[in-house]
């Protein structure tokens, strides 16, 4: 059985070395590129054009996202939700609701609710989204 000089022993662990490295940059890759349909859409895009229109698929990415741990997002839940804290369908039906007032709870949550940091186009988006819920009367 032959021995491997030092020379030869650092070229086989540089080489194993990198092929583990290549191997995990690959997979790192392919895991990046399929983004789940779950989570949200940030187009907050400068120099483009938005739409004043709100995206509800995206909105109710946002809520899955974000929101589902506490809220009822409109869906059946995948995970207990406390009583206390009301339903986007509860949310929506409020007297006097509005996008306006949806957008400024949002920018500026109050206690319980945690201060998540939504760009301006998920605010759209999910207001867009709760609003969606409204019973016609």
């Amino acid at each position: 059985m032959k021995m491997a000089t030092p020379a030869t022993a650092k070229k086989q662990f540089f080489f194993t070395a990198l092929a583990c490295a290549v191997g995990a940059f690959v997979l790192a890759s392919s895991a990046n590129a399929q983004e789940p349909s779950d989570a949200p859409i940030i187009r907050d895009e400068p120099g483009k054009t938005e739409s004043k229109a709100p995206d509800l698929g995206n909105g109710l990415r946002v809520a899955r996202a974000l929101c589902a741990t506490c809220h009822l997002v409109g869906e059946p839940p995948n995970a207990t939700v406390p009583a206390d804290i009301p339903s986007f369908e509860s949310i929506a039906n409020r007297p006097d609701q509005s996008t306006q007032r949806l957008t400024n709870w949002l920018i500026e949550p109050h206690a319980p609710m945690p201060n998540v940091h939504l760009t301006r186009l998920e605010i759209r988006d999910l207001a867009g989204y709760i609003l969606s819920l409204r019973k016609e009367k």
